[in-house]
């Protein structure tokens, strides 16, 4: 089992696959397994890289968490692996981890993957839903699991394998998030236009927690991204809608 020792914490990975290098991100609700539908996929072409983000299931953490630690996580895989850029793929929470690595440091990024994700750029008006899971607790991921799409709740075997995902969690609480984006680690509007790499947004139709409209408004700020929406998913189209996702996903990574 691969653990890279870095400052207050263990951090977990795997490595699939030769090829470029396609590295996910996951979010608040899940780990490294969560991307078993992408790395079945690209594994045959590509090096397919996951994580623990620091306490989450196998990365035990202490201490406060913050984005630019995500970042210096994530790039400290990259160098133990001799990854010199990677394609990068950010789930909801993730998408801070992958919009922060890719603003400060460029030069390792080939393209940028940000799904159901504000990425941690300034959103003044966060939804109810969003609102409710922040000010969660515990381990619960009741706020998650109800923002799948109705499709997906209706399938009690899809929803229970969430869980059972989630579930690895141990060391992880919804407090400990509140730490995550101080008020100056906010990325700002004019701050996007240094993306200059593909840049590719993903929607759940039905997501209550980062919705389309709110995902389409950051879209000109940024000098080369589009949007894609995906039906009958909430949240979590990589899992809600795997082969759609992973399409979605092809199409962007081999323009590069």
């Amino acid at each position: 089992m691969p653990v890279l020792d870095r400052p207050g914490a263990q951090i977990y990975f795997e490595t699939v696959g030769s090829g470029p290098a396609l590295i996910f991100a996951h979010g608040a609700g899940g780990n490294a397994a969560i991307w078993f539908n992408q790395i079945a996929h690209f594994s045959s072409a590509y090096q397919c890289v996951a994580f623990d983000h620091r306490y989450f299931a196998r990365s035990p953490s202490t201490g406060e968490i913050s984005v630019h630690q995500f970042r210096d996580d994530l790039l400290a895989i990259m160098d133990e692996l001799n990854i010199d850029k990677a394609h990068l793929v950010g789930q909801s929470m993730g998408g801070f981890t992958v919009l922060r690595t890719t603003l400060d440091a460029p030069d390792r990024v080939r393209s940028l993957t940000l799904s159901c994700t504000s990425g941690g750029i300034v959103n003044p008006n966060p939804t109810p839903a969003m609102k409710s899971l922040t000010s969660a607790r515990g381990r619960d991921t009741g706020g998650i699991q109800a923002s799948m799409s109705q499709v997906t709740r209706g399938r009690p075997a899809l929803m229970q394998l969430y869980e059972s995902i989630n579930n690895f969690n141990t060391e992880f609480s919804w407090d400990k998030l509140s730490t995550l984006l101080k008020k100056e680690d906010v990325v700002q509007l004019d701050q996007l236009q240094a993306i200059t790499c593909p840049t590719l947004l993903i929607a759940g139709a039905e997501d209550p927690l980062f919705p389309q409209p709110l995902l389409s408004s950051y879209l000109p700020h940024f000098p080369a991204a589009t949007l894609t929406e995906v039906a009958d998913a909430g949240h979590s189209p990589y899992f809600e809608q795997p082969d759609v996702f992973n399409q979605i996903l092809a199409r962007h990574i081999q323009q590069v």
